[in-house]
């Protein structure tokens, strides 16, 4: 618990990963795949191992087609949404916007599983070396028509071509309709062009106040569509 405060700590005072207003390459494709491991004592809401796997995919240069999955409440939910993102207006630097709309599914062992639509909205700003975003949205599904609000806070700094530290706060309303709040600092190492590794941490504010490190793999890759035949 010591180690994962004070690992926290330094982070917090050191191109995003996920989300974010900046629209995808033509054809680029984004992964991120990961999970949190060393969870102190107790932890179980809002902070357990929380799977993830996210995905983003320039369509044309403006439109960003995405996958958002993840797990809650301890594991026993999981949810999944495809989602479509595009930029609002003209970008005026430094700061850019963009919206999504996403259509997925919620699923349990002992509910029916829930249509979801979701929708949100992305700000962000260059700074020098750096970056600051936001991003907000709203999820409801079509069993229990409660409309779950979600926002998250990152500021980022590179550090050179192979390094960045990443600060961020996440909140949101959880299915029991309990509201949540975590830190999540991390530090990344690209490794190449295309792969990055996150190693991170999470302190819940809110709930038990657990924590745990987080790890993720990043890929990055440009697919190529065939040529036509002659």
């Amino acid at each position: 618990m010591r180690f994962t405060l004070f690992f926290m700590l330094v982070l917090w005072l050191c191109a995003p990963a996920q989300a974010g207003p900046w629209t995808r390459e033509n054809h680029q494709l984004f992964t991120s795949s990961g999970a949190n491991f060393l969870l102190s004592e107790g932890a179980q809401l809002p902070v357990n191992y929380d799977p993830t796997f996210y995905a983003e995919y320039g369509l044309n240069g403006t439109v960003t087609m995405g996958l958002d999955y993840h797990t809650a409440d301890q594991g026993r939910i999981q949810a999944a949404v495809v989602f479509a993102s595009f930029p609002i207006g003209q970008a005026v630097a430094p700061n850019t916007w963009s919206a999504h709309i996403g259509l997925g599914a919620r699923a349990d062992a002992i509910n029916p599983v829930e249509q979801l639509t979701r929708g949100g909205i992305s700000w962000g700003r260059g700074l020098s070396n750096g970056w600051l975003a936001m991003d907000a949205s709203a999820t409801v599904g079509d069993i229990d028509r409660i409309w779950r609000a979600k926002a998250d806070f990152t500021w980022g700094r590179n550090l050179g071509d192979h390094w960045m530290v990443i600060g961020q706060i996440q909140t949101g309303q959880g299915y029991d309709d309990d509201t949540y709040a975590k830190l999540n600092p991390s530090i990344v190492w690209r490794i190449n062009d295309k792969y990055a590794i996150s190693l991170g941490a999470v302190q819940a504010v809110t709930g038990d106040r657990g924590s745990a490190l987080k790890l993720d793999l990043w890929s990055t890759s440009t697919i190529r569509r065939p040529r036509a035949a002659e």
